[in-house]
């Protein structure tokens, strides 16, 4: 439909992120012919090349910050409104349908292929209303927020539950970075690590103790799994890694990690559940370096996407919260294999298109500066 629209109104289409996902594509290609999985990995390979279309023909459309306006506001109103579904389905006590319990406790996860992914998806979503500050009503902004938190506690999530503080420090110290300074900034967020390693020492340890014998099905195959999830991570990792030291130089080949794990006698056969291991031990160096360039142009957007034009400002008045969703999906990427997840894509889009809005300002003359420079944006997009 992008296509169509972009050749019968002439609009130039974008394709950011190709040159790293034509690494990683390269890389997964070439290792997946000299693997033991090769019609595996040359799926894996195809889902990315559908990835990197969907998030073109998002940033295509996104051109026009009324056009972002209506994409990021109906992103913000049907996940409040998928949000409320799970909420309500849980509620009822459904059991047999997508949204209710089935197959990790009482964990829900609607209609995704886990909870863990339902998880990540309400915080995306979280970030995204907490950027776009919509709807715009508090009351209502404040439901949203409400309904989306309880769809991650109901969903399980620790990662998704974990990135909500990582991402408010970074949403601070953007904050007091923009009044006051990088000084200042910094030991504002240093007092509240501090603060929050004090707080877990005294009372964290010992409620998690308890948690871990409650008879909530919920709580027992989320918060109170932590540390046995942290012993299994621990445990893969040293497995997966292992397979890349015996491995050749070119990788094992995507969606490979399960299959050479069985292979090897480990007790543990899972996917690489990490994005960075398992791109190095699946795509070799080539994939690794792909990946690194894949995130320096997230890096190189999220920054742009800090000083925007009035007209894309109003849209996003917030974008720290941009920042604080690029940093939950760099720790996300530590315990899940985020690559393959279609709203991470969208917002790689969002952050493309807005930074394509950048570039297309009109350059002014040597030794002049705008208001806009002056004002943290996300205050009032003013």
């Amino acid at each position: 439909m992008v296509a169509l629209w972009a050749g019968t109104t002439r609009a130039r289409i974008h394709v950011p992120y190709a040159v790293p996902v034509a690494g990683l594509a390269v890389a997964g290609l070439i290792a997946a012919m000299a693997g033991i999985a090769p019609f595996a990995g040359v799926g894996a390979v195809m889902q990315e090349v559908f990835l990197l279309a969907w998030c073109a023909a998002v940033t295509t459309i996104c051109r026009t910050p009324e056009a972002l306006r209506f994409v990021v506001r109906t992103w913000c109103l049907s996940a409040t409104a998928w949000a409320v579904v799970l909420i309500l389905t849980v509620a009822s006590g459904q059991t047999q349908v997508p949204g209710g319990r089935g197959g990790y406790g009482d964990r829900a996860r609607l209609w995704f292929d886990h909870p863990n992914l339902a998880g990540n998806y309400f915080m995306l979503a979280l970030f995204v209303v907490l950027a776009t500050r919509y709807p715009r009503p508090p009351v209502a902004r404040a439901f949203a927020v409400v309904a989306l938190l309880a769809a991650m506690l109901l969903a399980g999530s620790n990662t998704a539950l974990l990135c909500l503080p990582v991402g408010g420090l970074i949403i601070v110290f953007l904050r007091v970075r923009s009044r006051s300074g990088a000084a200042p900034a910094i030991a504002v967020v240093l007092c509240l690590v501090l603060a929050g390693g004090a707080t877990w020492s005294l009372v964290g340890k010992a409620t998690l103790e308890n948690v871990q014998q409650t008879d909530s099905s919920l709580l027992r195959y989320s918060v109170a799994r932590t540390s046995r999830s942290a012993a299994g991570r621990e445990s893969l990792f040293s497995s997966s890694y292992q397979l890349f030291r015996e491995s050749n130089f070119i990788g094992i080949g995507p969606s490979s990690t399960s299959r050479a794990l069985e292979e090897s006698g480990s007790s543990l056969v899972k996917e690489a559940h990490n994005d960075y291991l398992g791109t190095l031990v699946e795509r070799g160096p080539l994939g690794i370096v792909s990946l690194l360039v894949l995130m320096g142009a997230v890096v190189v957007r999220v920054i742009s996407a800090q000083r925007l034009p009035p007209a894309w400002a109003s849209v996003v008045p917030n974008p720290a919260a941009l920042a604080a969703a690029a940093g939950a999906f760099t720790v996300t990427a530590l315990t899940h294999e985020v690559l393959h997840y279609r709203h991470f894509w969208t917002f790689l889009a969002l952050l493309a298109a807005l930074h394509l809005a950048q570039e297309d300002q009109p350059a002014r003359p040597a030794g002049t500066r705008s208001s806009e420079e002056f004002a943290p944006q996300w205050i009032d997009g003013s």
